[in-house]
C-alpha cells in the first residue's frame, strides 16, 4: 500500500508539472502576482520514495505561504508558483530541467534535487567564481534539501544545502552505539557504489571513522540499488564474523541485502546506516529483517512542536502515509528558509530585475544566521553554504521509526 501510495505522490506532482509548464513561465512575475520557484527531484523510477516527501513538504510549504496571501514586494503581495520538474533520479534528466528552470522558466530560486549524483550534475551549470563576468555559468540560487554528499556545494557559490554535515552524522552514530552496546570486534562496509552519495559518505565519513578507530574494514563489499542477488556480498560480511555493519547505501539495496542476510542467518550486533534509509519501504518490505537499524535524521514526527505535528498530519491527509520521512520535513523548511531570505532580500520581481534579485537572493541565503526553524531548532548557513543543524537518531524498532537519540534527552529507549 505504502509503494502504490507514492507512485500516487509521483502522479500527482507530474499533473502539477505539467500545468505550470503549460501557463507559467517567463511571464511569471508582478504582472500575474507570482514568484516562481522550481522543484527538481525524482518522481517517477527508483527515487520515487525519497523526492515525492521531499516535494509534498515544500507544495505544503507554498500553499502555506500563499494561503496567507503570499509575500509583500514592491507594495503588492505576491504569491510563490512552485513548478514541479521530474528528474528520474537521472543527471541526464536533471540537467537539462536545471537548465530550463534557469532559462526558461526564469526562477527565481532552483531547489533540488535529493540523489547527489543528479544535483551534483545541475549544479555544473552553475557560475563558479562568483561576479566574475568571464564565467558565464547560469547565476541563480539553487537549494538541496537533501543530498548529502559531502563537500557537495563546493561546486559552486550559488549551490547551498539544507540536509546535515554527514561525517559528524556518522561519527555520533557510531560512538553513541559504540558506548551502549560495544565493544565491537569485526567492522564490515557495504556500499552502493552506483551512487555518489553513499560512496561519498563512505570516503568523507565511515572510513576517516575506522582509521581514527585505528581498524580496518574486516570485508568490504559493494553492489547497486537496482540489484537483485545479493547472496555474494552477504555470504563475505557473515564469513568475516561482521558484528558492526556500516550500510552506505538506500533504501532501495538495503531491502533486498536484508533479507538476504535474513536467509542466511545473518544478523551482525549493529547495523547502521544513511538518510536512504528513511523511507516506509525499509519497513513495508523489509519487515523483520530491518529491525534494528539506526540512521542519522534532521526532522523527525515525534518532535514536540506543534508545527511539527501539524506538518505529519498534513502529509497524512495529502498521502495517506502514516509515517512522515525527515525528506518532508526538510523540504517545507527548506521553502521557508528560502522566503525568509526574498523577505530581506529587497527584490524587485521584475523580467528586468531578475539578475539583481537572484543575486540578493544569494548573498541572503549566504547570510542566514540564527534561523528560527518550525522544528524548535536555530540554524546558520556556514562557510561551505551548508546549513549547521543538530544531529538525532531513529531507530527501527518494532515496525516502526522511532526517534532513538536527541542532543538534550540522551537515549530514549
Amino acid at each position: 500500500m505504502a509503494t502504490q501510495s507514492l507512485k500516487e505522490l509521483g502522479t500527482a506532482a507530474l499533473a502539477a508539472s505539467a500545468l505550470f509548464v503549460t501557463f507559467g513561465s517567463a511571464s511569471a512575475f508582478q504582472d500575474d502576482g507570482t514568484i516562481v520557484i522550481c522543484s527538481i527531484e525524482p518522481l517517477s523510477g527508483v527515487g520515487t520514495a525519497l523526492g515525492a516527501p521531499n516535494y509534498y513538504g515544500k507544495q505544503i510549504a507554498v500553499d502555506e505561504i500563499n494561503a496567507a496571501g503570499g509575500i509583500e514586494v514592491g507594495g503588492k503581495k505576491i504569491k510563490f508558483k512552485l513548478i514541479s520538474e521530474d528528474d528520474q533520479t537521472k543527471p541526464e534528466q536533471g540537467v537539462p530541467l536545471f537548465r530550463k528552470c534557469a532559462e526558461s522558466d526564469r526562477a527565481l530560486v532552483i531547489t533540488g534535487s535529493q540523489y547527489s549524483r543528479v544535483t551534483e550534475s545541475m549544479w555544473g551549470l552553475l557560475q563558479k567564481r562568483l561576479g566574475d563576468s568571464s564565467d558565464v555559468g547560469l547565476q541563480v540560487p539553487s537549494m538541496s534539501f537533501l543530498s548529502m554528499k559531502a563537500g557537495i556545494t563546493s561546486v559552486s557559490p550559488w549551490a547551498f544545502r539544507n540536509a546535515g554535515n554527514e561525517p559528524a552524522q556518522h561519527e555520533l552514530t557510531m560512538k553513541l552505539m559504540e558506548d551502549r552496546f560495544g565493544p565491537f570486534k569485526h567492522y564490515s562496509g557495504a556500499i552502493e557504489a552506483n551512487e555518489a552519495h553513499s560512496v561519498a559518505a563512505w570516503k568523507a565519513a565511515y572510513s576517516p571513522a575506522l582509521e581514527r578507530r585505528n581498524t580496518k574494514p574486516s570485508e568490504y563489499v559493494e553492489w547497486y540499488e537496482t540489484d537483485r542477488d545479493f547472496s555474494v556480498q552477504i555470504r563475505k560480511l557473515k564469513r568475516a564474523d561482521t558484528d558492526f555493519l556500516i550500510l552506505s547505501s538506500h533504501f532501495q539495496a538495503n531491502v533486498g541485502a536484508l533479507l538476504e542476510a535474513q536467509r542466511q542467518g545473518f544478523k551482525p550486533k549493529m547495523i547502521v546506516s544513511h538518510i536512504g534509509a528513511d523511507a516506509i519501504e525499509m519497513i513495508d518490505l523489509g519487515k523483520k529483517a530491518s529491525e534494528g537499524i539506526v540512521f542519522p535524521t534532521a526532522i523527525h514526527m515525534a518532535f514536540p512542536e506543534p508545527k511539527v505535528k501539524w506538518l505529519a498530519e498534513e502529509y497524512q491527509r495529502r498521502t495517506k502515509e502514516k509515517y512522515m520521512p525527515q525528506f518532508v520535513g526538510l523540504g517545507y523548511e527548506g521553502i521557508m528558509i528560502i522566503k525568509d531570505a526574498i523577505m530581506k532580500a529587497g527584490i524587485e520581481n521584475t523580467p528586468d530585475s531578475l539578475a539583481v534579485d537572484r543575486r540578493k537572493v544569494r548573498d541572503q541565503l549566504a547570510a542566514v544566521k540564527n534561523y528560527k526553524s518550525f522544528a524548535g531548532m536555530t540554524l546558520s548557513m556556514n562557510e561551505n553554504r551548508d546549513i549547521e543543524r543538530p544531529i538525532y537518531l531513529v531507530r527501527i524498532q518494532d515496525g516502526q521509526f522511532r526517534l532513538y537519540w536527541t542532543p538534550d534527552r540522551g537515549f530514549l529507549f
